[in-house]
């Protein structure tokens, strides 16, 4: 009687102990240099009998001195699930970040009976190196609990948080191991045409030399996660005093993100995914806002048959032209000085008709044979560092070549006598006051003409952007992205429409 009372007290400490209930435990799952040989106590005659654990009893003095010069921690599994499939088959999951200095062989699913006659965690199955999935099949699976373990031919790594199957089939957590803080609050921000930038938050401020952030990806969420790697193809680590991590290029758009925090090789569970899409906004201080337009247009024109004032020159110039200014705002300071910014510039887009505005999106390209005054429309660009735009209509600047530069003058002089040769004759005493007054009307006609042309600009519209391009690709080569445009603005007003 007294034997069978000692094995009960023996069973129930065992029971206990296998929970982590013995203060004095050396379970893996308490262990301060975050390894251990065996998942359970050398002793134990059921303990996990993993490929790590064969590998290490069998291996050569030179391996066993190998195995204790590794400073490197095995990363433990963390996020361990069941999820139910069927009555007799569950998946078991699990997240893993490895250690590149030392990756994982291979996991081993151990798995803890309470209704044995003296409950120890017993080895239930493996996957393979990357393989953070397993299929548990058969009867009988309710009560007992899981939990999964990382292992290489030197050691088994600390376990993950455990869960049982209940009695309706699906899985409960019980965590037996400290859990880490994960970060808070990850979001995604678009910085750039093609950038964006991933951030979050965390409890500790301070800057924790053992603490480090890592970001896995996945273009289908919870399907083949991955960790982003660096250049030399190695999984990428963040300072534990970083709170943000840039993404660059349009190809990642669709693409899920979630974080964890690795803590002395204790790896926490992943964060929810946030999915970076197209309809992700700018930050506030980098948004693309409708410039705005001063809603006053200032003109300057100069119309005159003689600009120098000089009759000793053979010839006079004849002079006329507008100019419509205007103010623009709204690229912010921080896009021209952003490390990303290729270019960052206004566009104006002319129309002389609000009937051609609304059309523009037709033919109006092929329209532009005739000159500018007679166009659909035609667009200009104007850098960032003119904030004050001005467009000039001029009868010489118009046109480019020869023959239409002085198209608009000899047309003006065929209707009106003008003639630049008589024009000393107004500043010659022997001019007869009847020939005298005749040059002067035909002068006058003529500067009357010329208004007439500039007058055209009466019936134009203009709207205005901002172009916005980055240098992701290598300079010229970036995306570019661009605000609406402003409405259409009627440049009607000036003295020279008032008085045409």
């Amino acid at each position: 009687m007294k034997k069978l009372t000692f094995w009960k007290f023996s069973a129930t400490v065992a029971f206990l102990c296998s929970l982590g209930a013995c203060s004095n435990s050396s379970a893996p799952d308490e262990l301060d240099d975050g390894s251990s040989m065996t998942p359970t106590s050398a002793s134990s005659t059921k303990s996990s009998s993993s490929g790590a654990t064969k590998t290490k009893s069998s291996a050569s003095n030179a391996n066993q001195a190998a195995c204790d010069a590794l400073k490197e921690v095995l990363a433990a599994p963390s996020g361990f699930s069941i999820e139910k499939v069927t009555d007799s088959s569950w998946t078991l999951s699990w997240d893993y970040t490895r250690n590149d200095n030392r990756p994982e062989e291979g996991f081993e699913i151990q798995v803890l009976d309470m209704d044995a006659e003296s409950p120890e965690w017993e080895h239930e199955g493996n996957s393979n190196a990357d393989v953070t999935i397993y299929k548990l099949e058969g009867s009988k699976k309710a009560g007992k609990y899981y939990r999964v373990a990382a292992f290489d031919k030197c050691a088994t790594s600390k376990e993950s948080n455990r869960m049982q199957i209940k009695s309706n089939g699906y899985g409960d957590t019980e965590t037996t191991t400290p859990k880490t803080d994960i970060p808070t609050d990850v979001a995604i921000a678009r910085v750039a045409p093609s950038v964006w930038e991933l951030s979050w938050k965390y409890k500790e401020t301070n800057d924790d030399p053992n603490r480090k952030f890592v970001i896995q990806t996945s273009k289908l969420k919870d399907f083949k996660w991955t960790g982003i790697k660096n250049s030399d193809g190695k999984d990428m680590v963040l300072d534990g005093n970083v709170r943000h991590y840039y993404i660059q290029g349009r190809d990642k758009i669709e693409t899920y993100y979630r974080m964890a925090v690795v803590n002395s090789g204790d790896t926490s569970a992943f964060t929810e995914a946030v999915q970076l899409t197209p309809d992700i906004a700018y930050r506030d201080y980098m948004a693309l806002n409708v410039p705005t337009v001063s809603s006053k247009f200032t003109y300057l024109y100069t119309i005159g048959i003689e600009s120098n004032n000089d009759t000793t020159t053979k010839y006079d110039e004849t002079v006329t032209q507008v100019i419509a200014s205007f103010t623009i705002e709204g690229i912010s300071k921080y896009i021209v000085e952003s490390e990303y910014t290729d270019t960052a510039y206004y566009e104006v887009r002319w129309f002389n008709s609000l009937e051609h505005f609304n059309y523009y999106k037709g033919n109006c390209e092929g329209k532009k044979k005739s000159d500018k005054c007679d166009s659909c429309y035609w667009s200009e660009t104007f850098p960032y560092q003119e904030p004050s735009i001005s467009k000039r209509f001029d009868v010489y600047d118009d046109f480019a070549d020869a023959a239409r530069k002085t198209s608009v003058i000899s047309n003006c002089a065929a209707q009106t006598g003008y003639s630049a040769a008589n024009h000393p004759k107004l500043y010659d005493s022997s001019t007869p006051a009847d020939e005298w007054d005749h040059i002067l009307q035909n002068e006058y006609n003529m500067a009357l003409c010329l208004r007439s042309y500039l007058s055209g600009i009466c019936g134009y519209y203009a709207q205005f952007r901002i172009v916005w391009k980055d240098k992701t690709n290598g300079k010229g080569k970036g995306e570019t992205d661009w605000s609406e445009w402003t409405a259409p603005m009627s440049l009607d007003g000036a003295e020279v429409c008032s008085s045409k």
